[in-house]
């Protein structure tokens, strides 16, 4: 029998090649797996993933990816970091089921309900439109990415500190970008198990506070934390090439921490597990894997 085939749309990003890999590790025996880009000639690291064929695909092109689509069985819509991401989802969504793709995993955020944030704006009119397709579909809803410390990277070699506008004691539930790539990748290998379903998938919850605690333990120097505010935060952003659209986003996640909004602060933290029977990735184990790139 032929095997299923597993589309990844949006596979060049942090969330689209870690699915994909997870895809290629554990499933390239079962599944037929395609990682969807917009130039398949600047996609050598998913070319070099066992199992994987690179297919060129552009989000929103409706006529040409109803095409593409022909034989998908799941497909992972990963949202550009775009700001009309929801047109660009949705009429992927829409040209998957023209193409009868039987089942559609979306990636949202887990404030999606926050309507009058940016992002909460952006992702609940992606989670209504498809939820109204009559697909079978599974939001997959990611927050913070831990991965987004390596941001602090040149303030703690330089000067041992940390510097974010964050309240340092208040807690919040981010996500290892390797541990988002394996529960999208087990939802696409079996997503029968997952239909119609919204799931928050976090990692652990800690503090700015506890990150500073763990580098201090793993770099042997006393890491701080240094607080600014958030306009000095956003200036920031936009000063490494981030749109003012996408910072002010930042600063909203960050101001809904400091509020302790359960958007940010997620109460269930067994989703990862749920999903994938496996313990996810710790603060610690993270920072001790990455260690060499902070000192």
């Amino acid at each position: 029998m032929a095997k299923p085939v597993v589309f990844v749309i949006g596979a060049s990003g942090n969330i689209g090649f870690s699915t994909t890999q997870a895809l290629s590790t554990k499933y390239a025996d079962k599944l037929e797996i395609r990682a969807g880009v917009r130039d398949p000639d600047k996609a050598d690291k998913l070319k070099a993933l066992p199992g994987v064929t690179v297919v060129k695909a552009t989000q929103g092109d409706k006529e040409q990816l109803v095409k593409t689509f022909a034989g998908v069985s799941a497909l992972y819509i990963v949202a550009p970091g775009t700001e009309n991401r929801a047109e660009l989802a949705i009429k992927t969504a829409e040209a998957a089921k023209e193409a009868g793709v039987k089942h559609l995993l979306v990636l949202s955020v887990p404030t999606y309900e926050v309507t009058s944030t940016v992002f909460g704006k952006q992702f609940t009119e992606i989670e209504t439109a498809v939820s109204k397709l009559g697909v079978p579909y599974t939001f997959i809803r990611l927050p913070l990415f831990v991965e987004n410390y390596f941001g602090f990277k040149e303030t703690i070699q330089k000067m041992s500190t940390i510097i974010l506008p964050v309240d340092p004691t208040k807690p919040y539930t981010p996500v290892v970008v390797a541990d988002a790539g394996k529960a999208g990748a087990a939802i696409l290998a079996d997503p029968s198990k997952h239909v119609n379903k919204g799931y928050c998938v976090v990692s652990n919850r800690h503090t700015h506070g506890d990150v500073a605690k763990v580098f201090s333990e793993v770099l042997g120097k006393e890491v701080t934390i240094t607080t600014n505010k958030y306009e000095e935060a956003k200036q920031l952003l936009m000063s490494i090439g981030i749109p003012e659209w996408q910072a002010d986003g930042g600063m909203e996640l960050y101001k809904l921490i400091d509020s302790g909004s359960t958007a940010t602060n997620q109460q269930n933290l067994s989703s990862f597990k749920d999903i994938t029977g496996e313990e996810p990735t710790s603060l610690k184990d993270w920072v001790t894997g990455v260690a060499p790139a902070f000192k």
